[in-house]
């Protein structure tokens, strides 16, 4: 498979020294794309985007992967260039204008901050994967079992699900640990294409299509270091194992013991007064995670329900090394969240830290990973992984079986 076109012009205006002049031609649709591996063929991360400009300048920049949409409004233009943040993640991408093309880069952890990746986009483009026009010979509507790594010792099993109208199709990858969020793709005679970005994640994936019921020869990227490959098989009643399976409270241990520290740097632990007499959900989670993202709306939404009827959440953020280089991140995070309840700083997101902190649990740990304490403080459940909105009925069952948790404890 070749993303021969795109790549040319992406290579073409690679090279060239940019000089043009922002301009009122950055109205209109574009067809965005991230290249995690220039020397990955095929690979590079297709999205759709549209900008609205004034006088030239843009006002707003609208990203969309399936039914999520994304509102960019941070944005800045310095000399001939125009840099914008994603929302909630600390994520930014920088471009010049060259006719109606676009290039520049896409920096995962912020500008001057870490690697960053080239970015460009072609303008009017609507169509996710525009290079690959044979009409499709197979339909890939309907859930799979998706195994990663295939043949190997590390090969892990997930689920998928596609909905598939013509060429088009969008998807959902379920992963007991988290999903992957908004997919969408394309299906060209019997080549697969999906894509997906939040401004947290980018990923793209590729492969062939049977027409007795298997995905074969699948790549996948998101980031050059994770590369896996996979295949699918169809298979209705496929599921991905439950939390309860996963983790478990470690024997003999009935409360859940933390100090934190606030974003002023006072520490706050689990015997605050606060805490006392309430029915408390504890949530590791940090402001780099997709689907701590998608968890922290949802619990937001129940803080707003059931907080005058004696819940409390906090969430300990898992980020970078110590606290003065993660504040704004958390900061950031909080502010366009809009979460209410509070959050805490719970040092790195290292395996060491974290079994550290979250030493009540074994097993699978997540993030998110979710604890639930009655009113006594006694751990009363515990839940890894998170199914977020873009996995449809299951993010439903999930809320449903979260909020009845919650309302069973409000009641005791």
């Amino acid at each position: 498979m070749k993303f021969k076109h795109f790549l040319i012009i992406g290579i073409c205006l690679s090279g060239i020294s940019l000089k043009a002049q922002i301009n009122p031609a950055l109205n209109g649709n574009w067809l965005g794309a991230i290249v995690l591996d220039p020397t990955e063929k095929g690979m590079d991360v297709p999205f759709n985007m549209s900008i609205s400009s004034i006088k030239g300048k843009p006002s707003t920049i609208n990203i969309r992967s399936a039914a999520d949409k994304i509102v960019v409004k941070e944005i800045e233009r310095q000399g001939d260039s125009i840099f914008f943040k994603m929302p909630v993640f600390v994520s930014e991408v920088t471009f010049k204008v060259k006719g109606d093309s676009l290039v520049g880069r896409y920096y995962p952890k912020g500008k001057g901050k870490g690697v960053s990746y080239k970015f460009y986009a072609l303008k009017n483009v609507t169509d996710r994967f525009p290079w690959f026009k044979e009409t499709p010979k197979v339909n890939v509507t309907g859930r799979w079992k998706y195994i990663v790594n295939p043949n190997t010792s590390n090969a892990d099993s997930l689920v998928a699900e596609f909905k598939q109208q013509g060429a088009k199709f969008t998807g959902s990858i379920l992963d007991p640990t988290g999903d992957m969020r908004f997919l969408e793709g394309k299906i060209a005679g019997n080549k697969f294409y999906m894509s997906g970005f939040d401004g947290g994640r980018a990923s793209i994936f590729t492969a062939e299509v049977t027409t007795d019921g298997r995905i074969i020869n699948g790549r996948m990227m998101t980031s050059p270091a994770y590369k896996p490959t996979w295949i699918a098989i169809k298979d209705e009643n496929a599921k991905i194992a439950e939390s309860k399976d996963l983790i478990k409270v470690k024997s003999g241990i009935k409360n859940f013991k933390f100090s934190v520290k606030d974003l002023n740097g006072k520490t706050f632990t689990s015997d605050d007064p606060s805490l006392k007499g309430k029915v408390l959900v504890v949530q590791a989670s940090g402001s780099w995670c997709p689907n701590c993202l998608d968890e922290t709306k949802l619990y937001q939404s129940l803080y707003e329900k059931y907080h005058n009827k004696g819940l409390e959440i906090v969430s300990l953020m898992f980020e970078e090394n110590d606290l003065e280089s993660s504040k704004y991140r958390i900061q950031r995070f909080v502010s366009q969240t809009g979460a209410k309840y509070n959050f805490y700083y719970a040092g790195p997101r290292s395996k060491k830290n974290k079994e550290e902190v979250l030493y009540p649990f074994e097993g699978v740990v997540a993030f998110p990973t979710t604890v639930f304490i009655d009113k006594k403080g006694e751990i009363r459940t515990v839940h890894t992984g998170f199914s977020g909105p873009g996995t449809g009925s299951h993010y439903t069952e999930l809320v449903k079986e979260v909020t009845a948790i919650i309302e069973e404890l409000i009641k005791e």
